[in-house]
């Protein structure tokens, strides 16, 4: 007699939507995999544009790449964790074998397979992850420890253009989750932040912005009245094509602009300006966790006010439709 399936609930993508379903498999795990029960689960930009279709992906699949939560069962290699352990998991799956893997740059993996849009994610009661993408995240709450893997992609900004001189001026587009997490940043390391956004301002301000913008009053003339010149460094932190145009009007000549969000519409962004006025343009995306687990242990990045609100898996469009409104900042499924 066949063992008998045991069954989970999920939110499953199909292409045009998702769907709730309780007849998804409990996934198998090969001998370094780890099953983890699913705490906490972060709706992502990524996750928005997959739903809108502006972001193509393998389906049917499940979402999710922003989750912490328990161990529950690993794989009879697994070494580093136990059933129980408090945990989070990077995004990227690589395969050890590459120029990339190899020379320890492995979000650049040539057969990097992503969780939550290559392999199915964490808006489910259970995801299984390979015990190398794994992190304890000590006593760090489960909700607050969803911000881990948006929090080391801003760690990664810096990592991939570091702010050299003490006297700079960073403008960060975008006052979302990940814009509040780069202000957090920029303060922490002691250099003038400017934040241009739609809307949580007053939260950008109370979280160190030297100075908050609306991106509807004119952000240009304010940025120039305030740096004569125009900024060191812009962070262009929401992923579409108009902000990326406002980063070219912001940032001074010989300055950087860093892509930091996905854009899922192609840009008709005019490179000559690039040329002309010898700007940098770097892009960066996923980052170092150790960092991240680190700063939100010792409460040098605050993410609580962040949380806008919670919802049960089975309210998983309700959520959906909460994390598009401008008010909100930070969705978390609790499955």
């Amino acid at each position: 007699m066949k063992p008998k399936k045991i069954l989970m609930l999920a939110a499953v993508y199909d292409g045009k939507g998702l769907t709730l379903r309780e007849d998804i498999a409990l996934p198998k795990l090969k001998d370094t995999d780890v099953l983890i029960k699913v705490k906490a689960a972060g709706i992502c930009g990524t996750d928005l544009s997959i739903l809108k279709g502006t972001y193509q992906i393998p389906v049917p699949r499940v979402l999710g790449h922003e989750f912490s939560g328990v161990v529950f069962e690993v794989g009879k290699k697994v070494t580093e964790f136990r059933v129980g352990d408090r945990v989070t998991s990077e995004i990227n799956i690589s395969c050890g074998s590459c120029y990339f893997c190899k020379t320890n740059q492995r979000t650049q993996c040539t057969a990097v397979r992503a969780i939550g849009i290559y392999e199915d994610g964490a808006f489910a009661k259970y995801v299984k992850v390979p015990q190398s993408n794994l992190h304890n995240i000590l006593d760090i709450p489960f909700e607050e420890a969803t911000f881990i893997e948006p929090l080391a992609a801003a760690i990664q900004t810096f990592e991939m253009a570091p702010l050299q001189e003490s006297d700079i001026t960073v403008v960060i587009i975008g006052a979302g989750k990940l814009g509040l997490l780069l202000l957090q940043l920029v303060k922490n390391k002691g250099r003038k932040a400017i934040i241009v956004g739609r809307s949580h301002l007053a939260i950008a301000k109370n979280l160190g912005a030297d100075l908050t913008i609306s991106i509807e009053k004119d952000p240009v003339k304010k940025v120039m009245d305030e740096t004569k010149i125009g900024a060191d460094v812009v962070i262009e932190a929401t992923g579409t094509p108009e902000s990326l145009d406002l980063a070219m009007s912001l940032v001074r000549s010989r300055g950087t602009i860093n892509l930091k969000s996905t854009h899922g519409i192609r840009s008709m962004t005019d490179l000559t300006q690039i040329v002309v006025r010898e700007l940098k343009l770097q892009g960066s995306r996923c980052g170092p966790f150790p960092p991240a687990i680190q700063l939100l242990q010792e409460g040098k990045v605050q993410v609580k006010d962040l949380i806008s609100a919670t919802f049960p898996l089975t309210q998983i469009q309700e959520a959906i439709d909460a994390a598009t409104t401008s008010e909100n900042i930070k969705i978390i499924i609790l499955p």
